[in-house]
């Protein structure tokens, strides 16, 4: 059978999957007609949606490499009779790293120290402030916003403050962190805010001018979920006006970012190109369950991590 790769994925899984089947690998699987050929499609960003699958006959399965399935139209797979499989878990470690190192570099200014330095008249630079008896919110429970608990928790001694009505109490018990009942009531409660949702009909802006109000004008907004869940004209807003002290983004809702956009002129504000789940590591761990998805799937066999058309709201593992 016959499994293209949409996407860069690590050789590794290219390797797997080329044992048991035949491999139209990336670049040259975005070229070649997959519609008429593919028997599986493996995907990071590309966006396979319900035209897609009117045509795609003898597909079976598209394997995410990653958790969000935003790029798949999960209703129409669902119609057409094909699966959708996700890898929950296996960028878990690099995603939470990755908030917290993205949050320390907020807080303590290093992206605008690194280029002050590099100016030919340098600047003398205050150098932020300390995160340690911070209070984190976090938006989204799962296993990712666990594991970033559990650093911030272990490196700042962070008191936790949740919003997840999908996660159970033992979560909430194991990390001693405070159970909220709303957005709303999280928002003014905390030093910093993380986001970990997943990009639905539901959570599309979800963060706006009125969330932003909310917050407290020290606070500092962390996105290493995805770019539409934040109307990003009233981030650059509450930033401009002093409504937060600063955020950080490693998505955006249209990707690449352009370089013209307004958020990336301001210094409260520091971004990255959507790399937050690709460690070395992850890259790998991801590649084999998308692959171990395909080959359970080609062989009749039942594929773990089935993604289901109707997702929760804010059970969230993004």
């Amino acid at each position: 059978m016959k499994v293209f790769v949409m996407d860069q994925i690590d050789p590794s899984a290219v390797e797997l999957l080329s044992k048991a089947h035949t491999v139209v690998n990336y670049p040259e699987s975005r070229t070649a007609d997959w519609h008429a050929n593919a028997d599986a499609v493996v995907v990071r960003t590309f966006e396979v949606r319900a035209s897609d699958f009117s045509k795609a006959k003898n597909l079976k399965i598209v394997a995410k490499h990653g958790t969000g399935v935003d790029n798949v139209d999960i209703e129409a797979a669902s119609e057409a009779g094909v699966l959708v499989t996700n890898t929950p878990g296996a960028n878990a470690n690099a995603v939470a790293e990755y908030a917290l190192a993205i949050t320390l570099a907020l807080a303590r200014k290093v992206s605008v120290a690194d280029r002050v330095l590099r100016q030919l008249q340098q600047m003398q630079l205050q150098g932020g402030v300390e995160l340690t008896g911070k209070t984190v919110g976090l938006l989204g429970f799962g296993d990712i916003g666990r594991r970033t608990a559990r650093l911030f928790k272990a490196a700042f001694g962070s008191g936790l403050v949740v919003y997840d009505p999908y996660a159970p109490d033992a979560a909430f018990e194991e990390l001693a962190a405070v159970r909220v009942n709303s957005i709303h009531e999280l928002l003014p409660a905390c030093d910093v805010v993380s986001l970990h949702l997943p990009l639905l009909a539901a959570t599309k802006n979800l963060i706006g001018a009125a969330e932003f109000k909310l917050m407290r004008s020290s606070a500092l907004f962390i996105n290493v979920a995805r770019g539409g869940i934040v109307d990003e004209h009233a981030l650059y807003q509450a930033l401009v006006d002093g409504q937060i002290a600063g955020a950080a983004s490693d998505v955006f809702e249209i990707e690449p970012v352009p370089a013209s956009h307004p958020l990336l002129t301001l210094e409260n504000f520091v971004a990255s190109p959507h790399i937050a789940a690709s460690s070395k590591e992850s890259l790998v761990r991801m590649g084999y369950a998308a692959a171990h998805a395909v080959i359970e799937a080609l062989a009749g066999r039942t594929p773990p991590h089935q993604v289901i058309p109707k997702l929760n709201t804010i059970n969230a593992t993004v």
